[in-house]
């Protein structure tokens, strides 16, 4: 697995037309993750997104009207060597970095109003958090396998290895079982893919959908996505 690294200038300028917050996280060993809180006219709670590995907040942000339109902030984080983030990346810190965020979000809403998604190598992260946390629950779209079975559709053209990972698995099976709330799960119909592959995993509390004819690049905004974000989101307050 390789990690695409790209900056932002520190003075750059996020221009969205949401009302927005950019916070910057300090977080374990040196790091400060960089974050827009996207925030709904009426607040039910939160997302809290994870992006795949490519691109930064300039583009990733445009996830956020996804969740807003059904009344929930949305909170997209750039991982270090991504966008304004600072710090070395490392496997150990790619899950407490994520877990500081999540903390940094129990302190402004109640947990049970938390819900957490990961797309691709997000879905990774997302599967961490669902295992040592009590979200509402867990969307997990197309998460990708530590062999590389993805390409996200915000690429740039720095690739920097993971530092000494090499036959690094993330343990994704074993969070999806761990997790105390429900976790859904959304695919593509390829059976050999590690999204289906969790579909055997799950209990009668989670959901699995798989979207015949979606690849890993437009499963995020597929409509069969989009559809089921809105009935989550909807009936869960």
């Amino acid at each position: 697995m390789r990690y695409r690294s790209t900056s932002l200038p520190s003075d750059f300028k996020y221009n969205f037309p949401q009302e927005t917050e950019e916070l910057n996280i300090q977080t374990p060993r040196a790091g400060r993750l960089n974050t827009l809180l996207f925030k709904a006219s009426k607040s039910k709670g939160v997302v809290c997104f994870w992006k795949g590995n490519g691109g930064t907040l300039a583009n990733w942000g445009g996830i956020a009207p996804t969740f807003l339109q059904f009344g929930y902030d949305v909170l997209v984080t750039d991982y270090r060597q991504h966008g304004k983030s600072k710090g070395n990346i490392s496997l150990t810190n790619f899950y407490s970095d994520a877990q500081t965020v999540y903390d940094s979000l129990k302190r402004r809403y109640r947990e049970s109003n938390i819900i957490v998604c990961g797309y691709s190598l997000g879905g990774r992260v997302a599967a961490h958090l669902a295992s040592t946390n009590r979200p509402k629950f867990t969307i997990l779209i197309d998460p990708a396998s530590a062999g590389g079975d993805f390409s996200d559709r915000f690429t740039d053209f720095l690739y920097y290895p993971f530092p000494s990972v090499n036959g690094f698995v993330f343990p994704t099976q074993e969070d999806v079982q761990k997790a105390p709330s429900p976790v859904v799960v959304v695919s593509t119909d390829n059976p050999n893919s590690t999204a289906y592959k969790l579909k055997s995993l799950l209990d009668s509390n989670d959901t699995f959908l798989a979207i015949t004819g979606s690849t890993h690049e437009t499963i995020l905004t597929h409509p069969q996505t989009t559809q089921l974000i809105k009935k989550l989101l909807c009936v869960s307050h």
